[in-house]
């Protein structure tokens, strides 16, 4: 019998990454599951500093596509889903956090430890003026590090979408397994025109930035998996 973690590995080590779509339509429900598993991938600070569009509207999806380069797996998708590192997410994220908990009857106790989070943590995500901020915490980071443990910190803008980008790619993963689990298909892609596609969504650039787009739809009847090849274990893993 099939268990569950069966079923969940089997989505992670089937998925490819298709080339050309059928014809379908997602139904609405499909995509609240896809998205919900998506948002729940691990973040940093629970800060979640990502969004997605979801284009689906024939036109949306035809100027998209066009953005995209006309790749196949674009013009031939059901959706695509731009996913978006957003580096000033963080003040609305501690925002709805706490609304949250105060709805949910969290003890005062609770709420004001994560007030009081919520206040020490924008000095994380503060950069200042030409990053001038950033680079003063770094400094002094520098200068305790040779008589402390301690970790390094995003400065600049630069770093910030860094920081971003590796939450935002956790929850690129999860939705494309939550995809593949519930019977549809993706395909990951970084070929786009960045500055039109920001423009076509209204994204402000000083905060938003597009880290890739994925296809998504049921693979044409066409398509044949080949045999995937990956480097051994060996060669990528090391067990100390």
């Amino acid at each position: 019998m099939k268990t569950e973690a069966d079923h969940l590995l089997n989505a992670i080590l089937q998925r490819r990454a298709i080339r050309a779509f059928e014809p379908i339509e997602i139904p609405a429900t499909m995509r609240e599951r896809i998205l919900a598993a998506a948002c729940s991938a691990p973040s940093s600070f629970n800060i979640q500093p990502y969004r997605f569009y979801w284009i689906e509207s024939p036109d949306n999806l035809k100027q998209a596509a066009t953005l995209c380069l006309g790749q196949s797996p674009a013009t031939t998708a059901s959706a695509l889903v731009v996913a978006v590192a957003d580096i000033g997410s963080w003040r609305e994220t501690h925002r709805g956090h706490l609304e949250w908990m105060r709805r949910t009857g969290f003890s005062p106790e609770k709420i004001a430890d994560q007030e009081m989070k919520a206040r020490m943590g924008k000095w994380f995500y503060l950069q200042g003026w030409f990053g001038i901020f950033g680079l003063a915490k770094m400094a002094v980071l520098r200068l305790i590090h040779p008589w402390k443990i301690c970790g390094a910190i995003p400065w600049g803008r630069r770093g910030m979408f860094h920081w971003a980008t590796k939450s935002a790619a956790l929850a690129c993963q999860n939705l494309m397994i939550a995809a593949e689990a519930l019977g549809f298909n993706t395909c990951p892609m970084e070929g786009f025109d960045d500055l039109r596609l920001a423009k076509f969504l209204k994204l402000p650039r000083r905060r938003d930035q597009i880290l890739m787009v994925i296809a998504i739809g049921k693979k044409s009847s066409e398509h044949r998996d080949y045999p995937q090849w990956r480097r051994p274990l060996d060669a990528t893993v090391k067990v100390l």
